[in-house]
């Protein structure tokens, strides 16, 4: 597969663009081996700064997949679907250490917008991510602000696309570990890394979507999302350590033996954060 991925990257890019998605595709079939947290049953799971986090439609049939190819964008495999940034592979990025449970409270919640002052008075809008289950003290906040003229929301992407509190839509998400140096190579050659030149770029984003992009690569917020990674071409499965799942899965005690035979090395924890499959 190595060399047909290498042969479509040449067909479909040209100069710099060309060199990053071919450095990738080395990247993704090197054979060094990744050292992988180790948890016990009932352990907190914690997540370190840099982290990769990546929810997949389906369940089973799906995690087998990524199990046996890793995690590579449907433009090389498909090609059938356009995507706004194309020929990658979108990540949740943790931008600061925290736990597990902390992560699902803040992403499981409600993203709100609100506009300070009015007219020739306004002073802009200011963005802000509200935990699980604290909307009404965040909202009474804001109503009760003389400065806030009006305010908006919308619900996080990750409950869109990761297991949550909120919805059980998605039932299996995977924790990468991104803290090697190996991994951390490929984590630069993200769409969304600002120290790469806006011409090079250009061949991953869809041209509907190319002048948003300029402005919105260095003035990200909670809402456009200032979390998100998108990886040049993949990532290989080598880098799981963990699997998330939501509560059907987590009272399917077939299921979670099924996931545990797929992924030996691996840990599976619940929406509370806790292990409940070690690997230690």
């Amino acid at each position: 597969m190595k060399e047909k991925y290498i042969e479509l990257a040449k067909e479909k890019f040209v100069g710099k663009a060309l060199d990053l998605v071919l450095e990738q595709i080395e990247l993704f079939y090197n054979k060094d081996e990744v050292l992988l947290n180790k948890y016990e049953i009932g352990e907190d799971v914690k997540l370190k700064k840099g982290t990769f986090l990546h929810g997949i439609f389906g369940e089973i049939d799906t995690l087998n997949y990524v199990v046996e190819n890793g995690f590579i964008s449907v433009d090389f495999t498909d090609g059938s679907r356009i995507n706004k940034i194309s020929n990658s592979v979108g990540m949740w990025n943790i931008k600061e250490d925290m736990t597990l449970r902390e992560y699902i409270e803040l992403y499981s919640g409600f993203t709100v917008s609100y506009s300070i002052g009015r007219g020739p008075d306004s002073k802009g809008t200011v963005t802000e991510l509200i935990p699980y289950h604290k909307f009404d003290e965040y909202t009474e906040r804001i109503n009760n602000d003389e400065s806030v003229w009006m305010y908006w929301g919308d619900q996080t992407k990750e409950v869109r696309f990761m297991p949550s509190l909120v919805s059980e839509k998605k039932q299996i998400g995977f924790i990468l570990n991104m803290g090697s140096e190996y991994a951390k190579k490929m984590a630069k050659n993200d769409v969304w890394n600002t120290e790469l030149d806006e011409k090079t770029l250009e061949p991953f984003l869809d041209y509907r979507y190319y002048p948003k992009f300029l402005n919105e690569r260095f003035n990200r917020n909670a809402l456009t999302t200032d979390r998100e990674s998108a990886i040049i071409f993949g990532l290989p499965s080598k880098l799981i350590e963990g699997i998330l799942v939501g509560r059907k899965i987590e009272n399917d005690k077939e299921k979670l033996n099924l996931i545990k035979s797929k992924l030996p090395n691996c840990y599976i924890c619940n929406l509370d954060g806790k292990v409940i499959v070690g690997n230690k």
